[in-house]
């Protein structure tokens, strides 16, 4: 059993690990909806679920399930959610010493629809997420905590995702979602970054170019002109573009029947981040993400989705739907 989350400062690593991922964590209350309503519209739901969820613990707990170990740096509240946010991350093996207890705020909660067809909305509330300083990540990097790739998401304050980014000593993963306004600092520290196609023309904004009319190909092609030392752009069915000093070259999609989207984009990070941190090259690491996150659609809910270690997953092809 891992130590209860608590306000006092972060103490010091209690075993290495290959991941630190410093990020969000969530209840996700989830409603299976025929289709999404409209405007005003009430619709009657087919089940309801509630799960833990959150970017950063969805990617902490797909880079424990893809082999690594792993230390999640957050906040939770001080409510009855806590528990529930970190369950999965607890009973995974994952470090969980560097994660704060608010008094005052609730544990962060996302409110998801799935839809028949397996699209899904999604409105997050961050409570405690919202509280994490550049103060606290500071704690855990004086005391040796920021171990092994630091992977980083946009689910908490822009502050602490930089201080995070800045104090890393090794290698930093950013996964710019959902987009918010860091210091191009931040994504020319990236490798790699990666993005959806919405997500990529704005970190090219970040980085002072314009993605207007530019192609897929185009913005990956302008984020390495601009000094990210390399891109993942994942493109759903149609794959994903990797790209580095080497050149830009498409890894495939895997042909699954998709129950639940949700948390898909979470495993292919947490999974690309595993490998890196094993010493893959990163068109391996995005080929193992890409099947990982495959896997992780097979099954309704996020990280109750995630395949466990040492599963068989889809297999790649070259075209056809995919996750």
């Amino acid at each position: 059993m891992h130590p209860s989350p608590s306000d006092s400062p972060f103490l010091g690593p209690t075993r290495p690990v290959d991941v630190t991922v410093v990020g969000s964590t969530n209840v996700d209350i989830t409603a299976t909806v025929p289709r999404l309503p409209g405007r005003g519209e009430t619709l009657l739901g087919t089940s309801l679920l509630s799960s833990p969820g959150g970017k950063g613990a969805n990617q902490a707990l797909a880079a424990s399930r893809g082999g690594a170990s792993v230390r999640f740096v957050g906040a939770v509240g001080n409510d009855d959610a806590a528990p529930t946010a970190l369950s999965h991350l607890q009973a995974d093996g994952v470090d969980l010493s560097a994660v704060l207890t608010r008094e005052g705020v609730p544990t962060g909660t996302a409110l998801i629809w799935v839809e028949d067809s397996a699209e899904n909305s999604i409105v997050v509330v961050p409570g405690a997420n919202g509280s994490i300083t550049a103060q606290d990540v500071d704690r855990v990097a004086e005391r040796g905590g920021l171990e092994g790739v630091v992977l980083l998401q946009g689910e908490i304050p822009a502050e602490a995702v930089t201080r995070a980014a800045e104090r890393a000593p090794g290698r930093v993963v950013v996964n710019l979602a959902p987009v918010i306004e860091v210091p191009p600092r931040v994504l020319t520290a990236a490798d790699p970054l990666i993005v959806n196609e919405h997500e990529g023309a704005e970190a090219l904004r970040i980085l002072g170019g314009d993605p207007k009319g530019a192609s897929e190909e185009e913005v990956v092609v302008a984020l390495l002109a601009a000094g990210v030392p390399s891109v993942v752009m994942t493109l759903g069915a149609r794959g994903a573009l990797v790209a580095d000093d080497s050149g830009v070259r498409a890894t495939p999609a895997a042909r699954v029947r998709a129950v639940d989207t949700t948390g898909a984009g979470d495993a292919f990070v947490g999974a690309a981040a595993a490998r890196l941190a094993e010493g893959a090259d990163l068109g391996a690491a995005a080929s193992y993400a890409a099947r990982f996150a495959a896997g992780a659609v097979l099954r309704a809910g996020t990280q109750s989705s995630y395949p466990l270690r040492g599963a068989e997953l889809p297999e790649l092809i070259a075209e056809g739907p995919t996750c």
